[in-house]
């Protein structure tokens, strides 16, 4: 229980997404590192302390992290798509270059809950095979990162899911008659939003209350607000206990989809991301990935098909969800033989 943990990831943005991610990875480590022995990666480090209670790192604090990471015994990535260029490779270098200090320095490397891509460029996806390589366990979230990185080559890999799924336990609302809508900045945004406003209609006149939820403040609000007052929280309880109240949702955020798989309601899926469409793939849910060519009769027509099949789509996500628990179950157990095993060593 001595053993040292540093965790590396998008945290401390106000995006309640990576947030939930950092929550979990931290409830996967506890029994085996204590919490004030792990330190996270962040963009504010107040923010992670006040949310987590836990002792962050500057982003930006190269010397800080280059000691910490040296302090560590295990460099944790912590769900999310770390090793991906399609925002900037900048991002993809920053990290390749934290996770190969760690080798340097003789670190056990662990990314929980991932997913791998999209890389784009020869060279950067050489680097990250050849760095995934030396990784201690890679639990990755999505069968195309598995297949990409050619796990079942190796006891090291497994295919997972995400880390939201691994713990849902909360205080559930009662369901209402409530239609949760998301939706973030992206291209042909504007497009979306107007078929949106039409289902956001055609929802409201069918007696539905419609909740506009923003999962990152300064992003998601900025695009709801055109259609109507936007829901924002701070807490991750109270965002999960909303999401478990509502009978349907329809979202661009993948953890918003995520956290309504995991209380088992209804999803419409807006994938401007290949990780959202492989999820509602997993989930057989229906999704729309051409926002451009959307159509409001089409959406709306998807809308009422979710009404009548809520029943079956239920019990579809149950099914899967409860496939899920056995994967989060052995990864658990893997990251406890791993720590221990350091420690027998020791």
């Amino acid at each position: 229980m001595n053993k040292r943990a540093f965790i590396i990831g998008y945290y401390g943005s106000n995006n309640l997404g990576d947030e939930l991610l950092l929550s979990e990875t931290i409830k996967i480590l506890q029994p085996y590192i204590k919490i004030e022995n792990i330190k996270v990666l962040s963009y504010n480090v107040e923010l992670t302390c006040k949310i987590h209670g836990i002792s962050g790192v500057s982003r930006n604090k190269y010397i800080n992290i280059l000691k910490t990471i040296i302090d560590s015994d295990f460099i944790i990535g912590g769900g999310g798509s770390m090793l991906q260029n399609v925002t900037s490779n900048r991002s993809l270098i920053y990290y390749l270059v934290l996770i190969n200090l760690a080798f340097l320095f003789k670190k056990k490397v662990i990314l929980l809950g991932n997913g791998i891509g999209p890389i784009n460029g020869a060279i950067q996806k050489r680097l990250v095979k050849k760095t995934l390589k030396k990784i201690s366990y890679l639990h990755l979230r999505d069968i195309a990162s598995y297949e990409w990185i050619n796990g079942s080559d190796s006891d090291k890999i497994d295919l997972g899911v995400d880390l939201a799924l691994h713990e849902t336990e909360i205080n559930k609302r009662p369901k209402t008659d409530c239609v949760i809508v998301n939706l973030r900045n992206w291209e042909n945004i504007d497009a979306l939003k107007t078929t949106i406003k039409d289902l956001v209609n055609y929802i409201e006149d069918s007696g539905y209350e419609v909740i506009l939820l923003s999962m990152q403040k300064g992003n998601d609000d900025h695009v709801l607000q055109s259609l109507g007052k936007v829901d924002t929280f701070d807490d991750l309880e109270a965002l999960k206990q909303k999401i478990s109240s509502a009978r349907y949702i329809i979202g661009m955020r993948l953890h918003v989809l995520i956290l309504s798989a995991a209380f088992s309601i209804p999803f419409i899926g807006l994938a401007y991301d290949p990780k959202v469409s492989s999820f509602c793939k997993e989930m057989n849910q229906p999704y729309f990935d051409c926002f451009g060519d959307l159509n409001s009769e089409v959406v709306i027509e998807t809308f009422k098909m979710m009404e009548k099949s809520e029943n079956q789509s239920i019990e579809t996500i149950k099914n899967q969800f409860d496939k899920f628990k056995i994967r989060n179950l052995e990864m658990s157990e893997k990251i406890g033989k791993i720590i221990r095993g350091q420690d027998e060593k020791n």
